[in-house]
């Protein structure tokens, strides 16, 4: 495989040797559970390019581990979730099924929900009209009740699984630098922060690995932190995926031979860092100029996924250092909506006060890996530098950046955008006004004996999370911490994270860091306080208790599934061919039902099964990076699904069938029934 290293599982689990049972300083499990929603006309979460997704070119899952300290009890959990965001709406319905199971065992203190950014995963979760906006397909439709669903019920699940399984175990922790892998998309606005050179690098460059393993020295998980956006299939992507960290997930779980249906096996999670203006050198087929990828998303998404694995697996086979002292955990909700950050943290421009959330002009425009491409739009369009007719800049001159201008400019003034707090942003969405984002802000830190994971319910830049390290760095010197992670998109979303200066040069990131420039200096507030606390080990109280809303109307679902008097659920419409050679697809073409008849969560939508003697056995599923289920409608009723198995160089040669399987919804009554199509045999050579 591309970028692969020659391990065995064997290797791979380079575990250090492990202390009898009775002496294993913490209690360890993890778990893992599909959190795969709609496949089919339903939007994806991160573009905002109204994405219809009408097939799955992998299942998403939801990575759970439990840390506990056997000596005082105390217990915390991350879970990494293969989805574009962690909504306060999923962090809130997780917590309370949780605390409806388990009473005062895991709460909002100890329970940490992290999302990777994948681009192309299933939207429609959020409670706040701004996502949904965000999110929505090209019905308009911005909600899902089931996709939802489907998210804080496999969260719950894998929890419930890695609860199950703590054992008596040891963790340590490693990192390394994965050099050349990314770029800094904001180049410019990182290069006025005041300490740009004091750093040998624009973007956070550490690859940070904690490994759990059991008392008997039996690896139970891996967690891998690193910063970079998994943006490497674009806006015009139509099939489900967890993108570059899904890649890399798949192939670590495959070597270590994982089984997601299980309820015990090994975990393997690459998580979001500090990556908000983060991006792969490989960048995507719709990036702007400057990128070193291919126009085959595919191909960036595989190269980038495993560079990542591979630089997480030497990490992992490398030397590692024991993790020790307590498990512990502070957490609370700020109340950005009225708040007030003092001097200390404003960089010398006195108390302030943070802003009603806005987007600005430059969020229009959109970032290098994902640019709007509107006309007249463009990054960098501040107070000062900017005017309807582009006076100043001269960036887009024509008649049509013009009148794009002048209509957005209007818009803004019908909504009264202008908004003096908010400094140099030239306000074009005045989203808090209007009641459209989240103004509670989950703060939390997790400490993992020598380890600090600090949450952050936003996508923050490289120096804003330098700045996050040093200043939870500061307040638990001498207490044995030694390493701070900054885990990315955590609890809830609150868009980006700049530093004050980043944001005076409103690029997109600036743009979109919604309460003001001195948003980082309340985060920065926050972090302080929580880790005095556990320092001090005193107690922390909510400044505000958000409760759950309604997300209001979901898409609807499917009436009806239709076919040809003449045909079948689950003929095959197109055989493959009699042979292939590895480099080649194999495709199938199925007459199909609809897949929101069934998420066939655990399961799959397609088979790729080998002959072995007279049996047919599973060879590959819909969970396999190399196949992939499309639905296409015809007409009104139809489907039309296709199976392609992108056949690698190593697959054994043999004789190998395709598989779909679905379900069909009946008109008259509504019966949905479950359907199988076989293609004719094939040969591989």
């Amino acid at each position: 495989m591309m970028g692969a290293l020659a391990v065995t599982a064997g290797s791979l689990a380079g575990a250090p040797a492990a202390s009898a049972e009775s002496n294993a300083p913490y209690l360890v499990g993890a778990g893992i559970y599909d959190i795969t929603g709609a496949v089919a006309e339903t939007g994806a979460f991160g573009y905002a390019a109204n994405q219809e997704m009408n097939g799955l070119q992998e299942r998403l899952y939801s990575h759970a581990y439990v840390m506990g300290d056997p000596k005082t009890g105390k217990r915390v959990v991350f879970v990494s979730a293969d989805a574009g965001a962690m909504f306060q709406s999923v962090k809130l319905g997780v917590v309370n099924k949780l605390k409806a199971k388990y009473g005062s065992r895991y709460d909002d203190s100890n329970v940490m929900l992290s999302a990777t950014h994948t681009h192309v995963a299933n939207s429609g979760q959020s409670h706040d009209k701004l996502y949904q906006i965000a999110g929505a397909d090209k019905s308009g439709s911005g909600y899902d009740q089931r996709n939802f669903d489907a998210m804080v019920n496999g969260i719950v699940a894998s929890i419930e699984r890695a609860d199950a399984n703590v054992e008596p175990g040891n963790i340590s922790v490693t990192s390394g630098n994965l050099s050349g892998a990314t770029k800094n998309r904001s180049a410019k606005a990182y290069e006025a922060n005041k300490d740009a050179g004091s750093f040998d690098s624009n973007v956070n460059e550490t690859m940070t690995v904690l490994k759990l393993t059991s008392a008997s020295g039996q690896p139970v998980g891996m967690i891998n932190w690193f910063s970079t956006h998994p943006t490497q299939f674009s806006k015009d992507t139509t099939h489900i995926s967890g993108d570059t960290k899904g890649r890399a997930q798949y192939e670590f779980e495959k070597k270590m031979k994982s089984d997601p249906t299980k309820a015990k096996t090994f975990v393997a999670a690459f998580a979001s860092s500090d990556e908000g203006d983060v991006v792969s050198t490989q960048g995507n087929s719709k990036s702007a100029p400057g990128f070193g990828g291919s126009s085959d998303d595919f191909v960036n998404t595989e190269i980038d996924g495993m560079r990542q694995y591979t630089r997480g697996e030497q990490l992992w086979n490398g030397p590692s250092t024991p993790v020790t002292g307590p498990i512990d955990s502070r957490g609370r909700w700020a109340n950005f909506a009225d708040y007030t950050v003092k001097g200390e943290y404003t960089q010398g421009a006195g108390e302030k006060k943070l802003c009603k959330p806005a987007r600005g002009w430059s969020f229009a425009a959109g970032a290098e890996n994902g640019p709007s491409d509107i006309p007249g739009i463009y990054e960098g369009m501040t107070k000062g530098s900017f005017s309807v007719t582009d006076k100043y800049n001269k960036i887009d001159t024509s008649a049509l950046g013009g009148l794009t201008r002048f209509a957005l400019a209007s818009l803004t003034t019908i909504l009264g955008a202008d908004d003096a707090c908010q400094e140099e942003k030239a306000v074009l969405l005045p989203d808090g006004k209007l009641g459209m984002a989240p103004t509670a802000a989950p703060v939390q830190i997790l400490r993992i004996g020598n380890v600090a994971l600090v949450g952050v319910p936003a996508e923050a830049t490289t120096m804003s999370g330098r700045r996050i390290r040093a200043e939870v760095s500061k307040q638990l010197a001498g207490t044995g911490v030694d390493n701070v992670v900054v885990a990315g998109l955590t609890n809830s979303y609150m868009g980006y994270l700049t530093t004050r200066e980043e944001y005076a040069k409103q690029h997109y990131e600036g743009a979109s860091t919604e309460f003001g420039p001195n948003q980082l200096g309340a985060f920065l507030q926050e972090y302080s306080g929580l880790a005095k606390a556990m320092r001090d080990g005193t107690s922390v109280s909510n400044q505000v208790t958000p409760t759950t809303k309604s997300g209001g109307a979901s898409r609807a679902g499917v009436v009806l599934d239709d076919k040809p008097l003449s045909q079948s659920f689950g003929q095959v419409l197109t055989q493959p061919k009699a042979s292939y050679s590895r480099g080649e697809t194999a495709t199938a073409v199925f007459r199909g039902g609809h897949p929101k008849n069934d998420f066939r969560t655990q399961r799959s939508f397609l088979e790729v099964q080998r002959k072995e003697g007279s049996q047919w056995v599973t060879y590959l599923t819909d969970r396999d990076w190399d196949t992939s289920y499309t639905w296409k409608r015809e007409g009104a009723s139809y489907s039309r699904t296709t199976v392609d198995w992108r056949i690698r160089g190593d697959v054994p040669a043999g004789t190998y069938r395709l598989v779909q399987t679905g379900d069909w919804k009946n008109g008259w009554n509504g019966k949905v029934s479950p359907y199988t199509g076989t293609s004719q045999e094939f040969t591989v050579n």
